[in-house]
């Protein structure tokens, strides 16, 4: 995908994110079969996988925290707009963790489903003691100077998710559910979860949300270019990977605590993001 797989905020609650992953194989589960044309047969069973997307981020602003440092605030939403429901079933697999192996649940259109397991984990937020489990690197944010992306980044600090229906699309696919399926993330005493996000519903995070900032102390004023991916390690199966990411352009003066939005776009951003061969001649 040529995207960027860094996960800088590894530390704190989740030094886990990467010991956790416990070496798990990902066991993909087969699509139905096709045939030459690419046509599904007539009574195959096939897999509704769910699609997630960014959608444009939102209530951008400069702000100084109590410690002096400016942040820049970002509202971010993550839309699915798959044919199936994106659900994740996580397990305590030993209670005395504070974490728990996930699984993903796909659905299918003969009413069935099935489960793959992942290397994901759900971790509990010791941090802000919100009493909940959410999903580790489920979205990464990176701000990096426009056009530079291989310079130093500033990341989000918000590293796990608490992933369930926000509010309903505006114009939803057809398989959406009248009203939300997924709306709690546990708590304290759980020892297995379901979250998810439903087709036409998003999962927001609201610029007041814990940890929906990146530190720009030390950013000069400038153009950067604000970085989003959804399952940036690639742990869930979607019907569609292309379309995980959304960057924003935006104009940032820290000391006066402004910042202007500039454009905003789905092809492929961050670090390490292949540059594109030069046109041919005469193009």
């Amino acid at each position: 995908m040529g995207i960027a797989r860094r996960v800088k905020a590894c530390a704190a609650v989740v030094t886990l994110c990467v010991v956790l992953a416990w070496q798990a194989t990902a066991v993909w589960a087969a699509s139905g079969p096709t045939t030459s044309s690419g046509i599904v047969p007539a009574g195959t069973v096939t897999d509704l996988l769910p699609d997630l997307q960014v959608a444009p981020f939102y209530d951008l602003s400069l702000v100084t925290a109590p410690n002096g440092h400016v942040r820049l605030r970002i509202g971010t939403t993550t839309l699915n707009v798959g044919a199936g429901p994106f659900e994740a079933d996580g397990v305590m697999v030993d209670p005395n963790d504070d974490y728990m192996v996930v699984r993903q649940r796909i659905y299918d259109s003969a009413a069935g489903s099935h489960t793959r397991r992942t290397p994901s984990v759900m971790a509990d937020d010791l941090l802000h003691q919100q009493k909940q489990y959410q999903i580790v690197n489920f979205m990464t944010v990176d701000l990096y100077k426009a056009n530079h992306p291989e310079l130093d980044e500033f990341g989000m600090r918000k590293i796990a998710y608490c992933v369930r229906d926000g509010a309903q699309m505006a114009s939803p696919p057809d398989a959406s559910p009248p009203d939300p399926v997924y709306t709690s993330c546990g708590n304290r005493s759980s020892t297995s979860v379901t979250m998810g996000i439903s087709v036409g519903y998003g999962e927001d995070n609201p610029t007041t949300g814990k940890d929906q900032w990146i530190d720009v102390t030390d950013a000069a004023k400038g153009k950067y270019r604000i970085c989003a991916t959804v399952d940036p390690l690639g742990q869930f199966e979607q019907s569609d990977t292309t379309n995980d990411q959304r960057w924003t352009d935006v104009r940032i003066n820290p000391a006066a605590l402004t910042v202007k939005v500039l454009a905003t776009g789905t092809d492929a951003c961050g670090p390490n993001v292949p540059v594109p061969p030069p046109p041919a001649p005469g193009h």
